[in-house]
């Protein structure tokens, strides 16, 4: 058997996590997934299919150990960074964001996306470092990528 680097403490919530993402990440259907790669790792029926809950704290890890194998990349948390300015810029500029999410023009509309794009544009990595002029600037920036999408033209 591997070694993994992880301890075994129990933490079978986060090894449950990484199976179901693992799985999405490398495109496995659930006729493969539970049909045939759950009981090659070990895992019994429960409730008449094979559970990823029946594994060992051992086989839950080496069985992570094998989907990294596979190419399924773990990625580290994002930071659960928010922007809380309450500048009537600012808040413009999250509105606008939202906005555009909800026309389809920003794929996520999370937080981190935002502060990723201002960081972009601006070369700043904190919001709260926007002078009036850049925040200004970036107004503009989304409300012409908003018009130049709802036009038909490539963003």
């Amino acid at each position: 058997m591997t070694n993994t680097r992880y301890t075994q403490t129990d933490n079978r919530k986060k090894y449950y996590q990484f199976l179901a993402i693992g799985k999405s990440q490398l495109g496995w259907d659930d006729e493969f997934y539970y049909g045939i790669w759950l009981p090659m790792q070990g895992a019994t029926l429960k409730d008449g299919k094979y559970s990823a809950s029946t594994l060992s704290i051992t086989q839950l890890a080496q069985a992570v150990e094998k989907m990294k194998a596979s190419g399924f990349k773990v990625k580290k948390a994002k930071s659960s960074k928010t922007i809380v300015n309450d500048d009537k810029q600012m808040l413009k500029i999250m509105a606008l964001w939202q906005e555009m999410h909800g026309q389809g023009i920003v794929r996520n509309p999370s937080q981190d996306s935002l502060q990723a794009y201002i960081k972009r544009v601006t070369g700043l990595d904190s919001p709260e470092w926007l002078s009036s002029e850049q925040a200004s600037k970036l107004i503009e920036s989304l409300k012409k990528w908003q018009q130049r999408v709802l036009n038909g033209k490539p963003a």
